[in-house]
């Protein structure tokens, strides 16, 4: 069963005003514990520039007992890091394996089930600073799943790039979301900034960030921070391509 959407709304903007510490710019770590039992532990959470409430997760799902999400005023978006899962949105079912991703606007229903002994998945809550707007999310789509398999890989001299998607949703004007591959000695770019706030999501490889005038290493689990304006770039330090997510938003 849906939530109105004036439930939706008050429930957002009660969420908003109890805005959250601001993240702090760093590489934060996967725990290794997550993968051992049925739970959900936190990674990082806080405020941004757009996001009032911003949190990633990790997750951890066992054969047999099934991860729901029930209808809130959240918006949340997944990766599977390990799969292969069901998954049930709404009235829709498929099966995903690791990479795939969904996208679940405030009031809709999600259930993972784990196709074999267990699965892990990454799983981002937020919440915008600005007035959400149910509408824009409903004319983008609304919720939505993407088979990693489907989404075509487009070589470069560098590696290559799978695009995901490039969209509104309730809380964002623009979610978008791509998959590196970075060859061993390579750069993804000389340092730069820009406005949008940023997640690396680490699959493979053993990267170098920068971030502003410090530089960490960041391994396969971990999801990297990079707020508004902050000087960046990763470097593959690895002997097998780095494979990670970029996702931005505004």
């Amino acid at each position: 069963m849906k939530i109105p959407a004036t439930i939706i709304c008050l429930a957002i903007v009660v969420i908003s005003y109890a805005q959250t510490a601001p993240l702090v710019s760093a590489v934060y770590s996967w725990d290794s514990t997550i993968a051992k039992t049925n739970s959900s532990k936190k990674i990082f959470d806080g405020s941004g520039a757009i996001l009032a409430t911003h949190a990633v997760n990790g997750v951890s799902i066992v054969k047999g007992k099934p991860y729901s999400v029930s209808p809130s005023a959240v918006e949340k978006f997944f990766i599977v890091k390990n799969g292969p899962v069901k998954v049930q949105l709404n009235d829709t079912t498929a099966t995903l394996d690791r990479g795939s991703v969904v996208s679940l606007i405030p009031g809709d229903k999600l259930v993972f089930t784990a196709e074999g002994a267990s699965a892990q998945l990454y799983e981002m809550d937020y919440t915008s600073i600005a007035a959400p707007n149910a509408e824009r999310g409903k004319q983008a789509g609304g919720s939505f799943m993407i088979d990693w398999n489907r989404i075509a890989f487009k070589p470069h001299d560098k590696g290559g790039v799978r695009q995901f998607f490039d969209r509104k949703t309730v809380m964002l004007n623009r979610f978008d979301i791509h998959m590196t591959t970075l060859n061993p000695n390579n750069k993804s770019h000389d340092p730069h900034t820009h406005k949008n706030e940023e997640i690396i999501l680490m699959m493979q490889g053993n990267a170098e960030m920068q971030i502003g005038t410090d530089h960490q290493k960041a391994n396969p689990g971990d999801v990297v921070f990079l707020g508004s304006n902050v000087l960046h770039n990763l470097t593959n330090v690895g002997s097998v391509p780095c494979i990670y997510y970029a996702i931005q938003w505004n």
